[in-house]
């Protein structure tokens, strides 16, 4: 603990090489410091680990992005389709990580995604117990603007079954670590500002709201799609402190979301943990989520931003609406060259790229991306989705 403190927030050639003798080894969910706790058995830090998947849970998350699929929902509804039950949003796929470059490494090192990439073998279903496995994959010194000259790149990759013994999916990660000093001293979003709306700007927003299409029970085949067919957009936001608590909230992101006597527990353990507001009251790292004021004084973003989970839920959303329920998203790898700011407005668009049959299974394979209102493409990336065939 004591090196932990020596080089708290800083980049070290000792912290790199303690990091680098974890890879291919399995990782656990819970740092330390936090299984040191007396209340750590009652909480899971980072989201689902070896738990049923209950359906309180499952529709919390569906809330929380918004996200209103009668797959998740409605019992009778969904044991009409292929599935034979409910399941749960695909996204939830990412709290089955144990750990991952926010926990663990380098304490005091700011973290942001770098890409993700979830591929399902089935769905989620409601009741589910999932049993998940985590290993670091790589962790290398790279080159960054953002950070000033010089980050961390950490990768990892998570195995997914369920109480069956059946292959669910695999969730893999690449994370950016960087000291938060170096990205204000870099300045590459000097020229950011937060978004602003008019009356005018905000009724179109609620226009493209009605613009959803959902497909629904109405079956998407293999052979009647076209490539170069562009995907429905779909629109999300303004984000706010209460669209981002409604997520975060399920989320518990690194298990900081405690307050009182628990949030104190955790400052005793690792007195450098916390940062201090314009009130001196101790608040945790991930309030640049929430926290204007806290990310510009960090990090030297214009406001706080979006960690890219929400982005992945709703492209994830769009591919479903597109598709169908019978439809199987397999595959969604995401890139993340932007922030997604407080205020932002995201739409999600795709893009048809290619048809083929892998094994028995039809598959689409479409771009995807996500813009906001300043016209950025704040994240890339590609989707797989099995359809059915009117030859099977």
């Amino acid at each position: 603990m004591a090196k932990d403190f020596e080089e708290f927030g800083k980049i070290t050639d000792a912290a790199l090489a303690r990091l680098k003798k974890k890879v291919g080894t399995e990782r656990d969910k819970v740092p330390d410091f936090v299984r040191k706790l007396p209340w750590a058995k009652y909480f899971i830090p980072f989201g689902l680990v070896d738990r049923v998947l209950t359906e309180e849970l499952a529709i919390r998350y569906a809330l929380g992005i918004a996200h209103l699929s009668p797959l998740f929902y409605d019992e009778e509804y969904a044991k009409k389709t292929r599935w034979g039950g409910r399941i749960c949003p695909p996204g939830m796929l990412s709290l089955t990580e144990r750990c991952n470059g926010a926990m663990e490494g380098l304490p005091g090192v700011h973290t942001i995604w770098r890409q993700s990439t979830y591929e399902w073998k089935r769905p989620m279903m409601i009741g589910d117990l999932l049993d998940t496995h985590t290993f670091l994959i790589e962790a290398e010194e790279i080159p960054s603007k953002f950070a000033g000259g010089k980050a961390v790149l950490q990768k990892y990759e998570t195995r997914v079954k369920n109480q069956k013994g059946e292959d669910v999916g695999t969730y893999m990660t690449e994370w950016h670590r960087f000291e938060r000093s170096s990205s204000k001293k870099a300045g590459k979003y000097d020229d950011i500002k937060l978004a602003e709306y008019t009356k005018e700007d905000l009724a179109k927003i609620y226009e493209d709201y009605g613009k959803e299409v959902v497909r629904g029970a109405e079956i998407r085949y293999w052979e009647d799609v076209q490539i170069g067919e562009e995907i429905p957009f779909l629109v999300k936001g303004p984000t706010t402190q209460t669209s981002k608590f409604a997520y975060e909230s399920v989320m518990s992101p690194g298990g900081w979301i405690v307050g009182h006597h628990l949030w104190n527990m955790q400052i005793m353990a690792q007195p450098k943990l916390p940062f201090y507001n314009e009130q001196g009251v101790p608040e945790p790292p991930v309030a640049i989520h929430w926290s204007n004021d806290r990310s510009r004084k960090i990090l030297g973003l214009a406001g706080a931003y979006e960690s890219g989970y929400e982005r992945t839920n709703w492209q994830i959303q769009m591919m479903m609406n597109w598709m169908g329920d019978e439809g199987l998203l397999r595959k969604l790898t995401q890139r993340y060259p932007k922030f997604n700011l407080m205020g932002d407005t995201t739409w999600c668009h795709g893009k048809v790229l290619e048809k083929f049959v892998d094994g028995k299974d039809h598959v689409v394979k479409c771009e995807v991306w996500t813009v906001n209102q300043r016209k950025d493409i704040t994240t890339t990336g590609e989707a797989e989705v099995v359809l059915l065939s009117r030859g099977k």
